[in-house]
């Protein structure tokens, strides 16, 4: 904001003005802020290219810095380079922010925690969660994190469902639905309600609820398309594609595919793409449509060589990672133990010197006692 220290009122106008320059320009700034959010899912190219320049433009700002290097992070993660996405995550963790940042802190841990369960880490996946539950049980305003929380509900639902089962998974995914519904209605709150159905649906897949399934896919395709999220449409498409293949009708199947595909052309998902190409070869095949098949089997084969790549270079920088922490742990212990031994030589040493100096007392007391019976 502007300055207030003026003195004169003639000023008055000026200083008005002035607020309003600045009001308009943050105003501006914000309004980019929350596009380069929307872009992150169909744009992320360009959401990086917004928040690099915002984290340069900021450099004295630790909250706007992990805002940048977070929007970095989720852009990377919905191009499916998961390695800079956690090098970017795990930058976000080294600012140092104030006690009353407590949200941003709540967001940095629910992003390192979601990139440790995408590469498959559960066990640290949780633990960073179970850091973040506590953060947020001792924040007060517990309305104003409730989409924080409903992200704390969907990691932990996506991670339940790789570790234990699908109706588990799917109680924890409910439960991240309503605390999005709850938060206010947003294109992002859109999203992830979105997402969150999008997961529920394949859950139902599992299951061998068709029906449940389709119904949840329909939900997360409304959404996306509410939101304005080509990605997360391209998603909801392919699930739905998934359920026509199960029913037997591949044309219908391929058809959704096909736009699946061209809503997804400009996003670059690694992933997405590699299941919109798994799905078009496998309905091309049952119809016997052998070019096709073959043209879309070699694009799967190779997106799937690409994101084994990813995982492996990001697995380095987890080991590299787990490596400097368990590097500091060991120093702490070792000055830990350094501080306990030289309290206890120093205790001795006192405890030594005491005795000796009562020693010498007690000497020189029997020693003029004695003197007094001589006499």
């Amino acid at each position: 904001m502007c300055s207030r220290k003026s003195i004169f009122w003639r000023f008055c106008g000026l200083i008005c003005l002035l607020q309003f320059s600045v009001l308009t320009a943050q105003s501006k700034e914000d309004s980019l802020y929350n596009q380069a959010v929307i872009d992150v899912y169909d744009n992320p190219d360009k959401t990086i290219e917004f928040a690099q320049k915002y984290l340069k433009e900021n450099s004295n700002n630790p909250k706007k810095q992990v805002q940048a290097l977070l929007l970095i992070s989720n852009s990377y993660a919905s191009k499916r380079d998961y390695q800079k996405s956690l090098e970017y995550a795990l930058k976000s963790k080294e600012i140092k922010i104030s006690e009353d940042h407590k949200v941003l802190e709540m967001q940095i841990l629910n992003k390192i925690a979601a990139q440790y369960h995408q590469l498959g880490v559960n066990d640290k996946a949780l633990e960073v969660l179970d850091e973040a539950d506590l953060v947020a049980i001792n924040y007060q305003h517990q309305d104003s994190i409730r989409f924080l929380i409903g992200n704390n509900y969907a990691i932990r639902g996506f991670i339940y469902r790789d570790q234990l089962s699908c109706d588990i998974a799917i109680e924890y995914l409910n439960k991240a639905y309503q605390e999005f519904s709850s938060s206010e209605e947003s294109p992002r709150s859109m999203a992830n309600k979105s997402v969150t159905a999008y997961n529920i649906a394949n859950c139902y897949v599992n299951l061998n609820q068709i029906e449940s399934a389709k119904s949840h896919f329909l939900t997360a395709k409304q959404l996306a398309q509410q939101a304005d999220a080509n990605s997360l449409t391209s998603f909801a498409m392919k699930g739905l594609a998934e359920i026509y293949t199960l029913e037997s009708q591949y044309e219908k199947a391929i058809q959704e595919l096909i736009l699946a595909e061209k809503l997804a052309d400009k996003v670059g998902d690694l992933v997405l793409n590699r299941g919109i190409y798994q799905g078009l070869s496998a309905n091309y095949l049952a119809i016997k449509d052998w070019e096709n098949y073959h043209k879309f089997n070699v694009e799967f084969e190779k997106l799937s060589s690409q994101i084994k790549e990813n995982e492996r270079s990001t697995i380095n920088t987890i080991l590299d990672h787990f490596s400097q922490e368990m590097n500091e742990k060991k120093s702490k212990t070792r000055l830990y133990y350094f501080a306990i031994l030289t309290g206890l030589i120093s205790l001795f040493l006192g405890l030594f010197f005491w005795i000796f100096k009562r020693q010498k007392y007690f000497q020189s007391q029997l020693n003029s006692l004695k003197s007094q019976i001589k006499i």
